[in-house]
């Protein structure tokens, strides 16, 4: 009898240690590309509009991350200014090469839509050796071939290759659809290039045909390149390709897509794609990519950062999970407990390195007494393409309430600041303090933006004491609810809005970012001298959720 149940228990145990959770990195955090260092491992994300630019995870173990930076944190790096919703930092490559790390994306000022135009831009990179320290990543080097979700490749003979994606039926190719990938030697001291840019591949897939999101790599002599195609929707996939050259052409792997969940569109995974591959100090390799969680039928965190096993065949191709369909549970490595809440007192500092602001601020507009965190409002709203007094935190939970204790004395009916859950400056919610602009009396107000408009539904709640007020924003899968709590009762909920309103998008707008909690203060278009003070900030969530 004692030895069965040491079996059984031996059997809990090992079911417990092999298997982990996905999205390994959840929240807004696209296009991961990744490196191990010795026993270190980095990762890389897209960060597009908002600032500091291309947040950089560290993990000992592949399951547990945590932000220790960002790639692009001075002005003279990143310096966005009117960079459009969507727009900004795009698709980074994280490369590690004789003790030096480099970031290689693209910024785009403005794209379309929204804007009528979208100007190709130069990607560039940044280095540093000393990851550990923001302020030693150089400033940008730009490279001279255009295009977007660039790559370095460093070769065994000391030659260095840049590929992007870019359209290039009018550059002598008419059936390669609408992105294609492009090869250049690169002087890495200087970005210019040494030989002239070459064709390289082109997708044979469809809605839509386009190649993105190149990785190069060798392995045993030979070059493989890894591609993200059919876009960066439900259909997105993840392929690879070998050739004897850096240049092709290249032989399709007979197991494409690597990737791919969309077969059953009511998969609770769905968008896998964007792949980039690392291999352990065991000789084990895995991928990271992003996805998206469908469960709702919408994706209000955006597109998260998930982790598969992958092997090589004995014919020299990699597959990824055994070719099965990627799952919330996956086999390896261990299930991280995660915290069922976390709570910032702003003691001195923030207390990690998760804050954000929308484009790159003009100049400081905060600081931190004994009372909290102070922000003093600027002429900027959450309406505009600017940076407002805010700052950011992504969405990572479906059930999870965020609230802060805010003290807050307006003087004018356009002063106003509270909680924000935000996705662009088209939507977003807000429960604040502000003047009635009737009464000028003392009054929270509650704004929510939905339809395909984004129609704007504003509710005033008068009669509310003096000093501060706990401010809540309550998100569940399918709504968001904005309320308060005054002393020792129970919350009250003002309004809400349906979820899909924060994954939404005007007519024609590409949204590839992912819902934010925000702190918030402004003058509303005229300068304003009082501060409001934010005593701290938390989220709870509301059930242990099973993804």
């Amino acid at each position: 009898m004692k030895l069965v149940l040491l079996l059984f228990l031996l059997t809990i145990s090992v079911s417990t240690v092999i298997a982990f959770q996905n999205p390994i990195i959840p929240g807004f955090n696209p296009d991961p590309s990744i490196i191990r260092v010795n026993d270190d491992y980095f990762l890389a994300t897209s960060s597009f509009e908002y600032f500091p630019g291309i947040p950089i995870y560290h993990s000992k173990d592949l399951i547990d991350w945590e932000v220790i930076g960002h790639a692009l944190s001075r002005p003279s790096q990143l310096h966005m200014r009117g960079t459009a919703p969507s727009g900004g930092m795009f698709a980074p490559t994280l490369r590690y090469h004789e003790n030096r790390i480099y970031m290689i994306s693209t910024w785009f000022d403005i794209i379309s839509p929204p804007d009528n135009t979208t100007r190709m831009p130069r990607s560039m990179y940044v280095y540093t050796d000393n990851i550990w320290d923001d302020s030693s990543w150089s400033d940008p080097i730009y490279v001279d071939q255009y295009g977007m979700d660039p790559d370095l490749f460093f070769d065994d003979d000391g030659k260095v290759y840049l590929t992007t994606t870019f359209g290039s039926e009018g550059l002598g190719y008419p059936d390669s659809g609408y992105f294609a990938i492009w090869t250049t030697e690169i002087d890495i001291e200087t970005g210019d290039s040494l030989t002239e840019s070459k064709f390289s591949h082109a997708s044979s897939l469809t809605n839509p045909r386009l190649s993105e999101g190149a990785h190069l790599s060798k392995r045993d002599g030979t070059y493989y390149l890894i591609t993200a195609e059919s876009g960066t929707d439900d259909g997105h996939k993840a392929m690879q390709f070998r050739s004897s050259s850096v240049w092709g052409p290249w032989e399709g792997n007979p197991h494409n897509p690597l990737l791919f969940n969309g077969r059953n569109r009511s998969n609770p995974i769905l968008a896998t794609g964007h792949m980039d591959l690392v291999e352990t100090s065991a000789g084990d390799s895995y991928v990271v990519f992003l996805a998206t969680r469908n469960g709702t039928g919408f994706n209000q965190l955006g597109r998260e950062t998930f982790l598969a096993p992958a092997n090589w065949t004995d014919d020299g191709w990699l597959v990824v999970n055994n070719g099965q369909d990627i799952t919330f549970e996956m086999p390896g490595l261990y299930d991280l407990a995660r915290p069922t809440s976390w709570r910032d007192d702003f003691e001195g500092g923030f207390t990690d390195k998760r804050w954000y602001t929308t484009r790159t601020p003009y100049k400081k507009f905060h600081k931190f007494t004994e009372e909290g965190l102070e922000i003093r409002g600027n002429v900027y709203t959450l309406d505009d393409r600017e940076t407002p007094a805010a700052f950011f935190r992504k969405q990572e939970d479906l059930s999870v309430i965020w609230s802060s204790d805010v003290s807050f004395d307006p003087t004018s009916p356009r002063h106003e600041a509270g909680l924000t859950i935000f996705l662009s400056n088209w939507y977003h919610n807000e429960i604040g303090i502000t003047l009635h602009p009737n009464t000028t009396q003392r009054a929270l107000v509650a704004k929510t933006r939905t339809g395909p408009e984004a129609t704007l539904t504003t509710t005033y709640t008068e009669d509310i004491p003096d000093g501060a007020i706990t401010l809540l924003i309550k998100a569940e899968p399918k709504t968001y609810s904005l309320g308060y709590a005054l002393e020792n009762q129970e919350p009250v909920w003002v309004t809400s809005l349906e979820s899909r309103w924060l994954q939404a998008f005007v007519t024609g707008w590409q949204n590839f970012v992912g819902a934010h909690f925000g702190l918030y203060a402004t003058g509303n278009q005229l300068p304003i001298l009082q501060p409001a003070t934010f005593a701290f900030v938390q989220t709870e969530l509301i059930n242990d959720e099973s993804w």
